[in-house]
């Protein structure tokens, strides 16, 4: 016969943070729990076959525009509600919802960690065991997520499989949260050691804030090939709608940022939820541009909700879908996109085969042989040998992304902080195209008396207070007219004159970006002078 626990359907709940009371400036996140378990809350029942452990990324955005990074560490753990103290509630207390019997299971949740659902108990009577998942949740401002995905799993794996944890749990999460110091912009690091693992923590000087996102940043380009994830940036740079899709969650959040962060020096200032909870997939259908990210496993019952205007992007398959509506992208300049093109395959054009087995050398060698037959053998291996690696990219102790593995997903260049890395090199790219389109830009900017306030799409023409757009784009170059103009209309490059107007250059990424305006007119001058 079923046993009861068959029947009941566990609610995750919070049973334990760190703080312990929320902080004032940022409250917990009542939608938390949802985000810990985007597969969806109202289905979680205890498991017969005991899962590994997995790892998964979100983001939250605040009122204020703000990000806060959320690093999930879900583990399965024995689970028996009556001997737990775990409440089940029966037909007679009227709670029965679809014939099923709900049950209220632990979940912990930490200001800076979170955990959620199951204790690790075994039913008296009984050898019929059930698992449910407990949800550690690390929260930070800092986008540090493979540090953290790192930290989570060697505190669980000192927590239940060695006899070395010299003080309670709570005192390692207590560490991390609070007496661990974010690290100072520059050539320091912060090193953190856990069991045989050094953990390591870099920012960026802060006058040159290429928006650096401590993440394996060659993980997409292993996910897509070059013209892929340009086609992606493009989507973004236009403001379209972008879903990305993924079986494993952990790459929706990392391939998200690396997204975010080949915009710079503009900002995406739309809806960004990079891993979309299962109760929110009805925002797909926003009238607005998004960035978004959704597990394979719940994209069918999200097709309904997808706006034909979205731009698909299938991280598992390198395929991009496009709506039967989505709205034209203007050309790029031939020019910029060739060198932007160049400067991707110098740095990253081996990385997409080489994570199939394969150079893409002998790929093109392949294509010119014109040998169908060994080019479909070669491409249908290589596809294995790629379904094969991503579907662990998930789990947590998968040997494949230890941290000194060769994986991307745990990048080498990550122990060379503040040298010149490839992954450098190719944010330089994106930089550079920018560059290059908005070089003048400064010679149509307004001056704007300190106290007068507004955007620049404002009259103001009392003081002169607007940016000259339409003036800026007629002496650009003609092949660069389809993609200014397409800029100049978004939210990113609205965000990005204000405050260039409004802060007169001095915040510094606005520096920084007119300082790599100036560096190129003095590289080309040298190269007139030879």
């Amino acid at each position: 016969g079923r046993d009861d626990v068959d029947d009941c359907v566990l609610e995750p709940v919070v049973t334990a943070q760190y703080p312990p009371a929320d902080r004032p400036d940022q409250p917990l996140n009542p939608m938390l729990n949802q985000f810990c378990h985007p597969h969806g809350v109202d289905g979680i029942v205890p498991s017969r076959e005991y899962r590994m452990p997995t790892v998964h990324h979100f983001v939250l955005t605040d009122s204020r525009g703000g990000k806060l990074y959320g690093t999930c560490l879900t583990v399965y753990e024995e689970f028996a509600p009556r001997s737990s103290g775990v409440e089940i509630r029966s037909g007679e207390d009227d709670d029965r919802e679809g014939g099923h019997e709900r049950g209220y299971v632990e979940c912990t949740v930490d200001d800076d960690a979170s955990v959620s659902s199951g204790r690790h108990l075994s039913r008296p009577g009984t050898d019929r065991r059930r698992y449910a998942p407990r949800v550690l949740c690390l929260l930070s401002t800092w986008p540090y997520l493979s540090a953290f995905r790192t930290y989570l799993t060697q505190l669980y794996r000192l927590a239940t499989t060695t006899n070395l944890m010299t003080a309670p749990l709570e005192r390692y999460v207590e560490n991390i949260c609070s007496e661990v110091p974010a690290p100072p912009p520059g050539s320091f690091e912060v090193r953190v050691s856990i069991l045989d693992t050094t953990i390591r923590f870099w920012a960026p000087p802060a006058d040159q804030p290429i928006p650096y996102v401590s993440l394996p940043y060659g993980v997409i380009f292993e996910c897509l090939d070059i013209g892929n994830v340009l086609f992606a940036w493009y989507t973004l740079a236009c403001e379209r709608k972008l879903l990305l899709v993924s079986s494993q969650l952990s790459l929706l959040a990392v391939c998200g940022e690396i997204l975010c962060s080949m915009l710079f020096p503009m900002r995406w200032s739309h809806l960004y939820i990079p891993c979309l909870p299962r109760f929110l997939t009805p925002m797909l259908d926003a009238p607005m541009p998004y960035l978004c990210g959704i597990s394979r496993e719940i994209f069918p019952l999200a097709v309904a909700d997808i706006s034909d205007e979205t731009v698909v992007v299938d991280l598992d398959r390198n395929v991009i879908t496009m709506g039967t509506h989505t709205p034209e992208l203007p050309f790029l300049p031939h020019r910029r996109k060739l060198k932007l093109e160049e400067t991707l395959e110098r740095h990253a054009g081996d990385v997409f085969w080489k994570a199939r087995g394969l150079t893409s050398l002998e790929v093109e060698q392949a294509r010119l042989d014109g040998d169908e037959n060994r080019l479909a053998k070669m491409l249908g291996t290589a596809d294995a040998i790629w379904d094969e690696k991503i579907c662990m990219m998930d789990e947590a102790f998968n040997l494949a992304h230890a941290p000194d593995s060769m994986s991307l997903m745990f990048s080498g260049d990550e122990a060379e902080y503040g040298k010149q890395s490839r992954w450098d090199a190719v944010q330089e790219g994106f930089l550079r195209f920018y560059a290059s389109m908005l070089k003048d830009y400064r010679k149509f900017m307004p001056s704007v008396p300190k106290n007068k306030q507004s955007t620049w799409r404002g009259p103001d023409s009392e003081y002169g207070g607007r940016f000259l757009a339409e003036e800026f784009v007629q002496s650009q170059p003609p092949e660069f007219e389809p993609f200014l103009e397409e800029l100049i209309g978004t939210q990113q490059f609205d965000d990005f004159i204000t405050r260039r107007m409004y802060n007169a250059g001095d915040a510094p990424d606005i520096k920084f970006f007119d300082q790599s305006i100036d560096a190129k007119r003095n590289r080309s001058k040298l190269k007139l002078k030879k």
